[in-house]
């Protein structure tokens, strides 16, 4: 590096390390928003990902859930198993003699 010995020499040596100075910071600025903004966003995707396995695992639950509850219509239904719930509620098979023919 030169010495400056005439005023105009040391301005603009002066105003060159400022400048130079100035970018530095600006890219320094720069460099630190696009780190910040990554690891935002890697933070991000990580607690999306948490929630997302929690939801597959509330919908397997639900799944499972669903097929025992249709299983349990399905038995609720069979033929013997309303026989069973009418006789528990005092109702008898119809007889012919009440049915009745309807016309319309």
């Amino acid at each position: 590096m030169a010495i400056c010995l005439e005023y105009q020499s040391v301005y603009a040596c002066r105003r060159e390390s400022t400048v130079f100075l100035k970018f530095h910071l600006l890219a320094a600025l720069l460099l630190l928003a696009a780190l910040v903004t990554r690891v935002t966003l890697k933070i991000n995707g990580t607690q999306v990902g948490y929630a997302l396995a929690q939801e597959r695992s509330r919908t397997i639950e639900l799944d499972m859930q669903r097929r025992e509850l249709e299983l349990q219509r399905s038995l609720m239904l069979r033929p013997d198993s309303l026989t069973r719930a009418a006789r528990g509620l005092g109702l008898a098979p119809l007889n012919v003699a009440q049915a009745k023919k309807l016309r319309y």
